[in-house]
């Protein structure tokens, strides 16, 4: 398991700096540069391609009455490498990568989040959007929730090279999920690491998708998104 689990991850850390034309056996790119082509949401308006990324943009003048999702519709994803990155813009701003996440009413996803934030102070750590856990494992931490829900947290040392992140750079994402295992990485650093196990709580299999939050104005890019089933 050990030696599976270092394998998955070295895939993964390889994935950002591959492109959607050069990815090797197994890596398959969610989006084309050109269009929204594979996605959806329940109001487009929102959503957009510029600068050859997925971009979400509210305005004061266009503003969602809710935060307002776009879901990758070819397939859900279970144990899995995906590399992407991004940028956001606005000190407000609130995004970040659904995984392994459900489509609700409303087109509101529920799950797990790969977390973004335009100060960079919650970025690459776990939340659960639209759930009742809230933070899951904040950056920094390796987390363990047991079947009853009692969480141990222990500090990831690395993770201070993270400090003073800036977000609205083109920044390297990575998503590692194996079992309960569930790793983050940014440009290349293990920012957080999650094992849940909560009974009725965790998911092991959901959607992709990534969020604009309502209130503030807002910008968020996606781009060189890969995907690996493992």
């Amino acid at each position: 398991m050990r030696i599976h689990l270092l394998l998955c991850l070295l895939f993964a850390i390889a994935g950002c700096a591959t492109r959607a034309g050069d990815a090797g056996a197994g890596w398959q790119p969610l989006f084309d540069g050109r269009t929204l082509a594979g996605w959806s949401a329940p109001d487009p308006s929102y959503f957009r391609v510029e600068d050859g990324a997925i971009t979400g943009e509210t305005t004061r003048e266009h503003q969602p009455p809710r935060t307002q999702f776009i879901v990758w519709q070819n397939g859900t994803v279970a144990d899995f490498a995906l590399t992407f990155e991004f940028r956001i813009f606005g000190p407000a701003s609130n995004s970040g990568m659904q995984f392994r996440s459900r489509v609700g009413d409303f087109g509101l996803v529920h799950g797990y989040q790969a977390d973004i934030d335009g100060q960079g102070k919650f970025t690459a750590g776990i939340w659960d959007e639209n759930g009742t856990r809230t933070s899951l494992s904040a950056r920094g931490q390796h987390t363990v929730i047991a079947a009853d829900g009692t969480r141990t947290a222990t500090p990831l040392p690395g993770a201070a090279a993270l400090a003073g992140l800036r977000c609205d750079q083109w920044t390297c994402y990575e998503v590692t999920a194996l079992g309960p295992r569930m790793e983050l990485r940014i440009n290349g650093i293990t920012a957080t690491i999650l094992e849940d196990h909560e009974t009725g709580k965790a998911a092991s299999r959901g959607v992709l998708g990534m969020p604009v939050i309502a209130g503030e104005p807002m910008k968020v890019q996606y781009r060189n998104l890969l995907l690996k089933n493992l």
